[in-house]
Formats: C-alpha cells, structure tokens, sequence
C-alpha cells in the first residue's frame, strides 16, 4: 500500500507535483489460495472501491520524475500526466485548492456525498482539472452507480487525456461490463501515458489471462508489474499460474536472458 503524503504546503509544492493516492492498490487482486487469478474473485473486487484519488495528493519525487511508451517491461519511469502539473494548477486559487483537500480528506473517511458537493465546486471555479471528475467516479463506483461514473470518466478525459487514472477506472468498468476489448485498450492507453502504472499493469495481466486468451502478453506484464512490486507474493503465484497455462497450451516460454518482450 502506497503511504499518504501530505497535501502541498506552499506554492512552490502546489506547482510541483498532480498525483495518486492509493488508500488500497490494485483492487483488482484475487483469491489468495490459488495459483492464478479467477474470474469470479476479481470482478468481485473490480465491483468494489476503486481508491485512486487523484491531482492534487503530493508524491515523492520519483514518481514524480515520470511518458510514453506501451511496452510490457519499459523501464521509462516518466508520467505524462505529472509532467503537465504545473501548467494545469497554475493560477488556482488557494480556495479552490483547499475545496480540493476537504474534498480528499472526506472520500478518505468515506464521507461520499459531502466529497462530491465540493468536487462540484472546484469543477464550476476550476473545470480542467481532470482529477475532480475521475473523484466523482470513483464516489459514483462506490454507489454502484457504474453508468453515472463511466460519464464522469469520459468528461475528465475530454479535459485532459492524458490523465492516466481515468482510462485506468474506465478499462475496470468496460471489464465489468464485459467490454473486454475496450478494457484492453483503456488499460493500454494508461500504460502509454504512465508506463510504470501498477495497477494497470496488473489489471491488464489479468484481463489479457482470463479474459483474452492471449497468455504470452499476460506474462509480460505479470513480469512487468513484478519488477516495481517485487514483494506482491499473489502476483508471483499468478505470474507462476499462467507459465503453467502456456506450457499447457503448448507454446514456448520465451527466453528471458536478454530481457523479456
């Protein structure tokens, strides 16, 4: 689980730095007693709380330091989206900011409905920050309201495409809905933008492995996701699941010698 840090405590930081919050990483992760991941677990978990609350949560400067490329196993650490950061907070006043605090502080306590009304102002004094409607998805997610937070998605991402987080939740909610060629695509898409994003990494692993039938690329980004979070035990024993499907089916494990890919 990433840890909270706290909220900008000057200008300067406010300028610096647009990013994630985990409360809980990878809502996507399965039955802890199996050696690959299950459908039935993990759209049971998809269907819960997606906790990435975004924009305007401070982040340690590596990840701050993250652009693009869609391959399995980059090593780009760059994110496009925290890279426009200082453009798009630029001139917001500190009241807005501050709505936008009250707001993430309330969805911490899963005070759902008041975090929405102040999303709501901070939408009408500052609508191009993305990041307030990927919020009021995620409320909506948490309502089950899955249509209304799919909408709310599409309107961050009229604002700013490049904003991760929002293809990332909306590839969850195609994958729910059994849209799982636009899944596929909305999880790619988060990758190009953010290449190290974990739990696009890991949620399309799965997607590709139960879903997509397509085993190899499952594996590359078992292994992908693997080389950031190398104590995800569960991820280890679904990256060792789908070997076993491969050798199964009778393809090749690719030599990994000279770097997977």
């Amino acid at each position: 689980m990433l840890s909270i840090k706290p909220l900008f405590t000057s200008s300067a930081t406010k300028l610096a730095a647009i990013a994630l919050l985990s409360l809980v990483l990878l809502p996507s992760c399965s039955s802890s007693t199996g050696s690959t991941a299950t459908k039935s677990t993990t759209d049971k978990n998809l269907n819960g709380m997606d906790n990435d609350i975004v924009d305007m949560v401070s982040l340690n400067a590596q990840r701050a330091n993250t652009s693009t490329s869609s391959s399995a196993n980059t090593t780009d650490k760059r994110n496009v989206y925290l890279e426009q950061a200082s453009q798009r907070l630029e001139g917001v006043p500190e009241s807005v900011l501050s709505q936008y605090q009250q707001a993430i502080e309330q969805m911490k306590n899963q005070q759902w409905q008041t975090a929405n009304t102040l999303f709501d102002k901070v939408i009408a004094a500052e609508p191009q920050l993305s990041g307030a409607y990927v919020n009021k998805a995620i409320i909506a997610i948490n309502q089950q309201q899955l249509t209304q937070a799919d909408a709310l998605l599409d309107q961050g991402i009229a604002v700013n495409n490049s904003n991760p987080y929002a293809h990332q939740i909306k590839a969850n909610i195609a994958r729910l809905q059994g849209q799982y060629e636009q899944a596929e695509q909305g999880y790619l898409t988060a990758l190009t933008l953010w290449p190290q994003y974990p739990q696009a990494q890991l949620n399309l692993a799965i997607l590709l492995e139960l879903y997509r039938g397509k085993l190899l690329q499952a594996r590359q980004y078992y292994m992908a996701y693997l080389t950031n979070q190398p104590d995800d035990e569960q991820a280890k024993r679904w990256l060792a699941g789908v070997e076993i499907k491969i050798q199964r089916a009778g393809l090749t494990l690719p030599d990994d010698s000279n770097g997977a890919g």
